[in-house]
């Protein structure tokens, strides 16, 4: 097994005598993505975003960016390869996001994604991991594209076999499968597979096509934006009159100050958890986090439905 850190090769880096043979292969590089990845993506990728887990140098960050997603981040484990992702991002001025983090525990952190990329990376986890994972990605992302090789089963590892795949995601809607491209006349033949699977609980829609019940917040976060603290905002002095029979003058600065810190957190990684709707579009978690997106320039954002 090659070094992580030459796994995917990229130019201005010294090529090995295997990167040589990866050159135009179908299965290598952009060819991984061309053949494996790109396929998948149907909705156009504008305001969307998109999540490589071991993106190793970057390639595939590269390329969605350059197809149009708003956002792309990477995340990758591995030293050598971080430093060389970070180094290649800085030649090219690639406009995407890369952390040196575990794949196995990233998803806390990580913002709401509208496709998730595990290409070729899944199968290196203990498989508790593995379905810990799972449990959360369904919340995390809308799309999951999963790059898989012919490899020998593990016990204690996730299982790369396309059938055990499925069964992993039988709680997703099972979007589509790209078996086996022919070996055949390929500088350097690779058994893959592609799938890809969609949440059943997540959604993206447009945000004024939800209803957040009232509109007192509305010009709090322009306010902000303008350098106004949080306690000289038309918002403060609202709520501290409507709470002012319920709430202690400590309790409404750290619900302000919350609110006000919540929103530089998201101005700068975006949300984490899902906007929860009613079946009729009325927002029972988030009216907060909604206002902040569309105070940002945002036209639509992943929901999740409460029964």
């Amino acid at each position: 097994m090659k070094k992580f850190s030459n796994y995917q090769y990229v130019e201005g880096f010294p090529m090995t005598e295997r990167d040589k043979k990866e050159v135009g292969s179908k299965f290598w590089n952009e060819g991984k993505w061309e053949n494996y990845v790109k396929p998948f993506i149907k909705e156009d990728p504008k305001d969307k975003t998109l999540v490589d887990i071991g993106c190793n140098a970057g390639i595939f960050l590269r390329e969605a960016k350059d197809m149009g997603f708003e956002r792309v981040i990477g995340v990758e484990a591995d030293g050598g390869a971080y430093r060389k992702a970070i180094k290649y991002r800085k030649m090219i001025l690639g406009d995407y996001e890369i952390y040196k983090k575990r794949m196995e525990t990233c998803l806390k952190w990580l913002p709401m994604a509208d496709y998730t990329v595990l290409a070729n990376a899944h199968y290196y986890m203990l498989i508790k991991w593995w379905l810990d994972y799972l449990d959360k990605l369904r919340y995390k992302t809308r799309y999951a594209i999963i790059v898989s090789a012919k490899k020998g089963e593990r016990r204690s590892k996730a299982s790369a076999d396309p059938e055990h795949i499925k069964e992993y995601f039988k709680d997703w809607e099972f979007v589509g499968e790209i078996p086996e491209i022919p070996l055949k006349d390929d500088p350097f033949p690779r058994r893959l597979y592609g799938l890809c699977f969609k949440s059943k609980d997540l959604h993206r829609e447009r945000l004024e096509d939800l209803d957040n019940g009232n509109h007192q917040q509305d010009d709090f976060y322009k306010e902000l934006d303008e350098g106004k603290k949080y306690n000289k905002t038309n918002y403060y002095k609202r709520m501290k009159s409507y709470r002012k029979n319920q709430w202690s003058a400590h309790k409404l600065d750290t619900y302000m100050k919350g609110k006000a810190k919540l929103y530089k957190d998201i101005k700068k990684n975006g949300i984490r958890e899902p906007i929860i709707l009613l079946p009729n579009k009325r927002i029972v978690d988030g009216n907060h986090r909604s206002r902040m997106l569309k105070n940002l320039g945002y036209k639509t954002v992943i929901t999740r439905h409460a029964p």
